[in-house]
This record gives C-alpha cells, sequence and structure tokens, in this order.
C-alpha cells in the first residue's frame, strides 16, 4: 500500500509534455543573418519556412521562404521585437546556418557569440559563414536553385565545397566562439557573396531559369584576429591553409607537362600534422605533409610507362602544394593571425615557454618560418596507361 501510494504521489508530480510546442502554433527558422546598421544597432533577420509551399506538388508557384528582420540595440530585444510582425513564435532549433555581415565582422563579433552561446533557444552546431560584400539580409532574401530552402542550399553547398574542393572550411558556432578565447590560434570563416543584383533573386522567377540570374556563391576564407576580421584568403590560400590544418579532402590540381601542355592530379588524400620545438629559446615549427593523387586528364604528348616522367611529376607536385602553403603563412605573418594553430603547437612541446611567449605571440608569430616537409606521389594513372594524345596525327 505504501509502494501504491509512492508511484500515485509520482505520478501527480510528472509534468508529462510540459515543453511541447504544436507545430500550428510555431514558425520555424532554417536560416540567421546578423547585420549592424548605420545607428550601430543589430539587425537581425530571420529566414522562415512557409509550410505550405514545402509540402505541396512541385507545381506549386508560392515562395517557400520567409524573411522577416527587426532592429535592436541588443540581439534579445530584436528577437523579441520580431514577434511584432509574426503571427507564431520562431523555433530556432532547426537553424542550419548563421549568416553575419563582413561589416559586422570588421567590428567585432563577440557581443553576437555572447548573446548566442548563453541564449537557451538556440543551438551551437550550426554552420556561421561571412557574406562577403552584401548585407546578411539580401544573402538569406535570394532564392536558390536544387533546394526549395536557400538556407539548405547554403548549407549543402559549403559541405560539397569543402569536401571536392577544399576552398571552403566548415565551423560550427561553438567552434568559433571557442576560438575567440583559445589563446594561440584564431579563426577563419568561409565567405560567401551574391553574383548579381540581389533584388532579382528575392523572386521566385529566379528559379525558373535554366542559369539562375542571381546566385549564392563561396568566395574566400575570412580570417580574423580575436574576434574581429582582418582579412582574406584567396582560392589558392584557402586550399593551402586547409592542407596545413589537415582538413583538406578531395581535390583537383593541374601540372605542366615536359614539352607544355597541362595534365590534371585528382588529389585522393591529404595527411598533415604540425608540432613545434623549442630550440636556444626560440620556437621551431616542422609541417609534415604527406598527400597522393590520380592522373585525371592528360593534354599533352607524355608518356606515363617511364619512371621518370613519374618523378617529374612528383617533384612539380611537390613544388606546387609547398610553394602555396609558403606564399599562405607569409600572408597570415603580415596580418598577425596564427590561424594555423602554431601557438597550441609550441604549448604542448613547452608549457612553460609558451606560458612566457604567449602574451606577445602575435610578433613571435611573424618571426616564425616553418619547416615544411612535403611529399607528394602520383599513385595512379586511371583506366588508361598511356595519353591518346600520343596516337593522335598531326
Amino acid at each position: 500500500m505504501r509502494l501504491t501510494a509512492c508511484l500515485l504521489m509520482i505520478m501527480f508530480l510528472l509534468s508529462g509534455c510540459w515543453s511541447r510546442r504544436e507545430l500550428n502554433d510555431i514558425a520555424i527558422a532554417e536560416g540567421v543573418g546578423i547585420d549592424i546598421s548605420d545607428d550601430g544597432q543589430f539587425e537581425l533577420t530571420v529566414q522562415i519556412v512557409n509550410p505550405g509551399s514545402v509540402t505541396k506538388s512541385n507545381g506549386n508557384s508560392e515562395v517557400p521562404i520567409i524573411v522577416y528582420s527587426s532592429k535592436g540595440v541588443t540581439l534579445n530585444e530584436a528577437v523579441r521585437r520580431l514577434t511584432s510582425s509574426i503571427s507564431r513564435n520562431i523555433y530556432f532549433a532547426h537553424i542550419r546556418i548563421l549568416v553575419i555581415s563582413e561589416d559586422l565582422a570588421s567590428k567585432g563579433i563577440v557581443k553576437t557569440m555572447d548573446y548566442l552561446m548563453r541564449g537557451s533557444e538556440f543551438r551551437t552546431d550550426f554552420d556561421v559563414v561571412i557574406a562577403r560584400d552584401s548585407t546578411a539580409k539580401d544573402l538569406l532574401s535570394v532564392m536558390t536553385p536544387l533546394e526549395k530552402v536557400p538556407a539548405n542550399y547554403i548549407f549543402n553547398s559549403l559541405e560539397a565545397a569543402k569536401k571536392e574542393w577544399t576552398s571552403a572550411v566548415t565551423i560550427k558556432l561553438d567552434q568559433l566562439s571557442s576560438g575567440l578565447v583559445t589563446a594561440g590560434k584564431s579563426s577563419v570563416v568561409s565567405g560567401i557573396q551574391i553574383i548579381g543584383d540581389h533584388t532579382t533573386g528575392t523572386s521566385n522567377n529566379n528559379i525558373n531559369y535554366t542559369t539562375p540570374r542571381v546566385r549564392l556563391q563561396y568566395s574566400g576564407n575570412a580570417v580574423f584576429k580575436k574576434d574581429k576580421l582582418v582579412g582574406w584568403l584567396n582560392e589558392k590560400e584557402s586550399r593551402a591553409y586547409s592542407v596545413i590544418t589537415n582538413q583538406s579532402m578531395r581535390s583537383s590540381i593541374h601540372l605542366i607537362c615536359p614539352d607544355g601542355g597541362n595534365i590534371g592530379i585528382d588529389i585522393a588524400r591529404v595527411k598533415s600534422k604540425i608540432h613545434a620545438v623549442i630550440k636556444n629559446d626560440k620556437p621551431e615549427i616542422f609541417i609534415n605533409t604527406r598527400t597522393e593523387g590520380n592522373v585525371s586528364d592528360v593534354e599533352c604528348k607524355i608518356n606515363l610507362f617511364k619512371t621518370e616522367t613519374i618523378a617529374y611529376l612528383d617533384a612539380q607536385y611537390v613544388e606546387f602544394i609547398k610553394s602555396n602553403m609558403e606564399k599562405t603563412i607569409k600572408k597570415t605573418q603580415q596580418l598577425g593571425t596564427d590561424i594555423y594553430g602554431f601557438g597550441e603547437a609550441v604549448h604542448r612541446a613547452d608549457p612553460t615557454y609558451w606560458n612566457k611567449v604567449k602574451d606577445n605571440w602575435e610578433q613571435e608569430f611573424k618571426q616564425v618560418e616553418p619547416h615544411l616537409n612535403v611529399i607528394a606521389k602520383v599513385r595512379g594513372t586511371g583506366t588508361l596507361g598511356d595519353s591518346v594524345v600520343n596516337d593522335v596525327k598531326e
């Protein structure tokens, strides 16, 4: 009887689905953008899924998303002010992408990070990108092909660019926030820009053309020093950064044949490791990189059966990667921001020495001359042993 009484009391105390939210009562946000206005206020943009359009047939011409925005001295004010123009409560738990304007990133994002990390409404596992040469509001308003919801397009194209071309990088909100407070390594965030007139891209007609009049394209990577954007890496530099930091997956390059013409190399795998050694009270950084690739296309007369031909390609392969790595490191040293984690490597190697130099690591980083050890091998020639170019009669 006592056990039964206890169970009955527990049943009354249990609250069941106390925090449930009905789909008819919420507006699901897939993308969020943050700008800074001329008067210094935050401008919050939310890309809301239009459930009626997403669930209907493909013949439906209704716009699949609705974009709302509001301003506030703080982000919390901007979020609450949005409720005055939306008939439903905004549900932020399904965010796929956060877009921060280049203008805001240049002024500093620490206040933005504090609100997003502190608030219980936001998860921290969505990707962050920088709107380059435009506002986050304009970028989130562009209609995109293949994906009904533009935020999904931005997310999926970022994943594809990272895996197949390695010019883009993915960074989650919690990783970016951690990078702001971690000594010895700065953050890098992919940039995305609008190609075309953004006002044309806001119409659903933009995706009714075989070639959209307006499109979104990833363009370089933003380099941060603490919480501020201080420069950009171009495509080659972005790919070199991915190699140095062991984030490179698949990619492609072309080498020059001995007698002219190009030969394509499909990069299959890349492995890099950074370690430091303290010598004569100075840090020495070592970057060991090993990569393998296969011949993807040949546009010159070359005999791939000869070992000296493969050795020639290997040497060019090494020089190509090494040269790009050196140029990229020098550029970031001029910016004074350690995006590779050299400081972390020094900390691992000698914590006592790191405690002495960490407050002046920017100057130490500028003077470091990394030792690059690159091993690059051409392993396969595809399904053809020799080039068909050799068989073509002039």
